[in-house]
């Protein structure tokens, strides 16, 4: 029984064991469909019952399951974020250290790891959307710019962000590099589009968005920036929730597939694409912890697993998903990315949208 009102999938405790059948670090297994309490409790558990075994040497720590399975399991060590086949280009490795330590504003950016960005260049390569003249990236917290760049990208980029401090971070690089193909734009996706990004872009990636109504705005406006005519061209965006899964949650997503029908598209492609990236600081603390966890009486163990998250949550509160109101009870791993394709672009239900989203974003703006 784990600690928890949310319940566990029973497919996703064996996609757990599964993976710990070979060494794996905490990342790795905090990618799944287990929220963060859950793995610490399972590690912990496993642990004390000389299940677990913590893997000598290396730097953060591994886990492997002890002795041979007795019992196949049906889960196959599913990664939604981790692909270790998957090794990071030296080249782009120094630039993103960088960035890295750069990318702080009052915007909240998140950082993606390697296996997302490289997961979203291959998707839009094997589906023909890397062959285009122009790409609009409208939020680009993720530098996907940068990594399409690094990676032999020549075609016109265009950033569009509100974060001033994001955008002279990547033309520095850019500049640096000699990647002369990446142009900078601040913009406010409540605002008009500007008219040199009026229909002259032939496929569009989104992303900054917080909420539903967050990401249809930035849908319509890159909508706005496709050339004519419209139909059949492409457009990329992430969506999802880091809160388990729930009823309301595929109500949301219904709504997103209908408001995408009522602009004119709809959603062709679908893969999972985590953005959450978890630096070795809290997987070190999280082993930790588990390890701590495991030589507690059981009948104290739940308390302390309280403790343990809460001092957790205290040393990571600089990070914005330990600052999720529902931390610790999050899946790291929800998000998705789909790809949009045109059927016809209605224009009036986009207009209408963004006189909606406008006025919303004009009363809040009063009432602060």
């Amino acid at each position: 029984m784990l600690p928890s009102a949310l319940p566990a999938d029973p497919a996703a405790l064996d996609d757990l064991l599964s993976k710990l059948a070979t060494p794996q670090r905490v990342y790795q297994l905090l990618s799944s469909r287990l929220t963060v309490r859950q793995v610490l409790w399972c590690l912990a558990q496993l642990l004390a019952e000389g299940q677990l075994r913590v893997v000598p040497g290396g730097s953060p720590q591994r886990f492997v399951r002890e002795g041979p399975d007795e019992t196949p399991l049906p889960g196959c060590g599913l990664h939604l974020v981790g692909d270790d086949s998957l090794r990071l280009n030296p080249h782009f490795r120094e630039i993103l250290t960088d960035l890295i330590s750069d990318k702080q504003s009052q915007y909240s950016q998140s950082v993606e790891t390697y296996e997302t960005l490289i997961r979203r260049y291959k998707i839009m390569q094997s589906l023909g959307d890397l062959n285009h003249e122009a790409l609009l990236l409208l939020g680009d917290d993720a530098l996907f710019s940068l990594f399409l760049a690094v990676h032999g990208y020549r075609r016109r980029i265009v950033v569009a962000d509100i974060d001033p401090q994001l955008l002279a971070t990547i033309a520095r690089v850019a500049a640096q590099q000699g990647f002369n193909n990446i142009e900078v734009v601040q913009y406010d996706v409540f605002q008009p589009l500007p008219q040199s990004l009026v229909g002259q872009f032939d496929c569009f990636a989104v992303n900054g968005f917080k909420d539903l109504g967050g990401l249809l705005m930035f849908v319509c406006r890159a909508l706005q920036a496709l050339k004519a005519p419209p139909a059949m061209r492409s457009g990329y965006l992430n969506f999802g929730s880091h809160d388990v899964l729930s009823v309301e949650q595929v109500r949301q997503e219904v709504e997103m597939h209908q408001a995408l029908l009522r602009f004119g598209l709809y959603l062709d492609y679908c893969v999972p694409c985590p953005e959450t990236h978890v630096c070795s600081a809290f997987e070190e603390a999280f082993s930790a912890s588990a390890q701590r966890l495991a030589e507690v009486p059981p009948v104290l163990r739940v308390q302390a697993c309280e403790r343990e998250l809460q001092a957790l949550y205290q040393a990571f509160s600089h990070l914005s998903w330990v600052q999720m109101r529902n931390f610790p009870d999050i899946q790291l791993s929800p998000l998705k990315m789909g790809r949009c394709r045109v059927v016809e672009r209605n224009d009036r239900e986009i207009s209408r949208f963004l006189r909606l989203g406008q006025l919303y974003a004009g009363s809040t703006a009063n009432a602060q």
